[in-house]
């Protein structure tokens, strides 16, 4: 839907969304056609508007999720409940009965199975407190998953459509640090502590993309082809402590700009 509204306009990318809802609505349910446009098509449309108004692939990224998140907070006043239950259910799987007897057959020992057991118990309990943040995070994942992906084929088909080095130059105001702090110290006070774990949880996310894209940033100028800078990358975010290093890395990169040390020197003017 992005490339056809980039390629061919606004009328025909809204039809073709709305084709898709309908066919969606005839093989399933009016219900799987409405989470298609208000989780899928309307947050991405905006990905598609922001570039085809020359806003750039970053500031529509920004809209999607703005408008994803939002639909997510509703969602959470008036159905946390069932979004909650919905978080759950993989975990209650993991450890139910069935699940365990299927592992018990497979020929793990007991003891292992004990583990497992309170290792999922353990990862329920976080997940109950913060699967608020959990769907937020997974919105913008959705978003980023989308950006790539047609960043990827634009570069290849139409690269007149991007602009260089948008993601690289991500960097997020000194605002965010001080609400990093903030939930951080709310997360002392008990009343508070639900809210300042997913406030935390989701600033961390964001830090998280502002060290990948220093990452990037230096991984670009590498002298090497692109698969030499692709596996730097990989390599970056297959290590175990990767969400930590990159967060902090986000983090610090506001105060010191590391990307500014990767400048060519300014050149003195001759005399």
């Amino acid at each position: 839907m992005l490339v056809l509204r980039l390629r061919s306009g606004l009328a025909a990318g809204t039809l073709a969304t709305l084709l898709a809802a309908a066919m969606l609505a005839a093989v399933f349910s009016p219900g799987h056609a409405l989470m298609f446009l208000g989780a899928w098509a309307i947050p991405v449309g905006f990905i598609g508007e922001a570039m085809a108004r020359g806003r750039g692939l970053r500031k529509g990224c920004g809209w999607a999720f703005g408008a994803l998140a939002a639909e997510i907070l509703v969602a959470l006043f008036f159905a946390s409940p069932l979004l909650e239950a919905r978080a759950l259910r993989p975990f209650d799987h993991l450890r139910s009965a069935s699940f365990l007897e299927e592992m018990r057959a497979g020929g793990m020992p007991a003891e292992q199975i004990e583990i497992w057991t309170e290792q999922v118990g353990s990862m329920r309990e976080v997940m109950a407190v913060v699967y608020p943040a959990a769907y937020i995070i997974l919105a913008a994942l959705m978003v980023l998953a989308n950006a790539v992906l047609l960043r990827w084929y634009l570069a290849r088909r139409d690269p007149g459509w991007l602009e260089g080095g948008e993601f690289e130059g991500l960097r997020w105001p000194i605002g965010l640090a001080v609400a990093f702090v903030a939930s951080g110290l709310a997360v002392a006070a008990p009343p508070l502590r639900p809210a300042g774990y997913n406030v935390l949880l989701v600033l961390a996310f964001f830090f998280v993309l502002q060290g990948l894209a220093v990452v990037a940033f230096y991984a670009n100028r590498l002298a090497g082809p692109p698969v030499l800078r692709a596996a730097v990358l990989v390599l970056v975010l297959v290590n175990p402590w990767a969400p930590q290093i990159l967060a902090l890395l986000g983090l610090f990169d506001i105060w010191f700009d590391f990307r500014k040390w990767a400048e060519p020197p300014e050149r003195e003017p001759q005399r």
